[in-house]
C-alpha cells in the first residue's frame, strides 16, 4: 500500500538515522544507579562549597559522565548540577550573614570564599533568589 511503501522509504531511514551510533550507558543509568550517584554527587558538592568545582571535575570524581550527571540532576531537580551547585552557595552565604555579627564579616570576602568573585553577578543572584540584598540580610542582624 502506499501509506507502507511511505514508511520504509522515509520514516524507518529517518528513524534509523537518529538513532545513536555510540550509546554511552552512563546516559541511560538504571534509575537506582542514578539516584546514587546523584546523591554522592550532591555530597561532594556540600562538602566543598568553598572549593572549586567544574562539572568534568566532579564526574571524573565519581567515576561518571557529565552527560549522567547532567541528565540525572535535570530528572531529580529540575536544574543542572553547576546551578544546583550556585544555589547551595547562596543559601550558605546567606546562612553566614545571618548568623555573623556584621562587624565580623564583609559581603565581599564570604561571598568570595564561596566562589563568588564578581560583586555585581553575586548581588544580583541573590537578590533574585532571596528577594533582598545581601546587605538586607545582614541588616537583619543587627
Amino acid at each position: 500500500s502506499h501509506i507502507e511503501k511511505l514508511v520504509a522509504d522515509d520514516f524507518l531511514p529517518l528513524l534509523i538515522s537518529n538513532i545513536p551510533t555510540k550509546l554511552n550507558s552512563q546516559c541511560f543509568l538504571k534509575p537506582s544507579r542514578r539516584v546514587k550517584l546523584i546523591a554522592q554527587a550532591e555530597q561532594k558538592m556540600l562538602t566543598n562549597l568553598e572549593k572549586p568545582l567544574t562539572l568534568k571535575q566532579l564526574a571524573q570524581d565519581l567515576e561518571s559522565s557529565v552527560p549522567a550527571l547532567s541528565n540525572g540532576f535535570k530528572d531529580l531537580f529540575g536544574i543542572s548540577p553547576m546551578r544546583y551547585l550556585k544555589v547551595q552557595r547562596l543559601n550558605a552565604v546567606r546562612q553566614h550573614l545571618k548568623a555573623r555579627e556584621p562587624e565580623s564579616c564583609t559581603i565581599a570576602v564570604l561571598a568570595g570564599q564561596f566562589g563568588f568573585y564578581s560583586p555585581c553577578h553575586f548581588t544580583r543572584d541573590y537578590k533574585t533568589m532571596f528577594g533582598e540584598l545581601p546587605s538586607e540580610t545582614l541588616q537583619k542582624k543587627l
